[in-house]
This record gives structure tokens, C-alpha cells and sequence, in this order.
């Protein structure tokens, strides 16, 4: 008798688990307020047009780089640590006096990296050296490279666009070696 009370007690608890279970993960969290103004704010930008340097209000300009012709990326961070990270195509080289051209392909906001992680836009993955990862990473400050990479996000080199990825193989650049 005890054995059938504890084997209907048990599939009680494993049913209510499991349904527990299920419903948490039909249901994904909902982004805050916050973010959803920073995923718009980030997305106005795409689309924009420009030429020399492109000032964010608000924003502290950490620099940039070519990944590969004709597509650029361009790292800003805000007072509290969240990232815009922009990528661009050049849409008219620079001639006799003029500026080069861009226009904004993708936005993206980066959350305030853990204790010890920073963001960098000068990733790469295995033997390719091209620079077309973004990652969120760590490691010893007299390295060049950092391979503790939490989350990456792949740049593509023929529209600009980025994606998350995994995070395998990924080194990124440690923005303060050297210095």
C-alpha cells in the first residue's frame, strides 16, 4: 500500500515538474522596457547614410575598423557599459577631397559585459585572421589574444549583417594590450 502512495506521489511530483518545466520554456522573457528602447534606438540607425566619422549622442566612440571591403564596423559605449556595435558598407570611396561614403547594414546593443569581460569588435575564428567576429571575452592582460569568449556574434562580409554564433575556436583582441 505504501509503495502505491509513494509511486502516485512521485508521478504527481515528476508531472508537475515536467509541466513546470514545459511552460517555463513556451514562454520566453519578455525584454524590459530598456530594452526594447535600446533595440529601436539601435535599429534607427540602419539605413543612415554618412561620411567621415558618425557621432552618437550620448555615446563614447571606441574606434573601428575595416573587417573585410566594402564592410566596416564601429564600437560605441554608453556611461553604464552597454555597446552599440555598427556595421557599414562603403558605398563611394574617398576622391580628391571627398570623404568615402557609408551607409549603416546592422546595429546591434550589447549589454554591460560580466566583471572581467570586455567587448571586442577585432575577433577571429581558428586559422581565418580575418577580424569578423564580434565577442564578449576575457583573459590574462599581457595577452594579445583572448579565447575565453562567452557570446560572439558573426559579422557577414558580403552584407554587413550581424549574427550570434557560437563561440568555439573564437579569439578576440585584447583592446588594452600594449598599452
Amino acid at each position: 500500500m505504501y509503495r502505491s502512495i509513494l509511486r502516485s506521489l512521485s508521478a504527481v511530483c515528476l508531472a508537475t515538474a515536467l509541466f513546470m518545466v514545459g511552460a517555463a520554456m513556451a514562454e520566453p522573457k519578455a525584454p524590459t522596457e530598456e530594452e526594447s528602447a535600446d533595440a529601436s534606438f539601435a535599429k534607427s540607425f540602419i539605413g543612415k547614410t554618412f561620411s567621415r566619422d558618425l557621432e552618437v549622442e550620448g555615446w563614447a566612440d571606441f574606434g573601428g575598423g575595416l573587417v573585410s571591403p566594402p564592410i566596416w564596423v564601429h564600437q560605441y559605449q554608453r556611461e553604464d557599459g552597454t555597446v552599440l556595435v555598427l556595421t557599414s558598407k562603403e558605398t563611394a570611396p574617398a576622391s580628391r577631397g571627398s570623404p568615402a561614403s557609408y551607409v549603416v547594414t546592422d546595429a546591434r546593443i550589447i549589454s554591460k559585459p560580466w566583471k572581467g569581460y570586455a567587448i571586442s569588435i577585432a575577433c577571429m575564428q581558428g586559422d581565418d585572421f580575418t577580424l569578423r567576429f564580434i565577442g564578449d571575452a576575457r583573459g590574462p592582460q599581457d595577452n594579445e589574444w583572448w579565447t575565453d569568449v562567452r557570446r560572439a556574434w558573426e559579422i557577414s562580409l558580403e552584407t554587413g549583417q550581424m549574427t550570434e554564433t557560437k563561440t568555439k575556436g573564437i579569439s578576440c583582441t585584447n583592446m588594452s594590450w600594449g598599452q
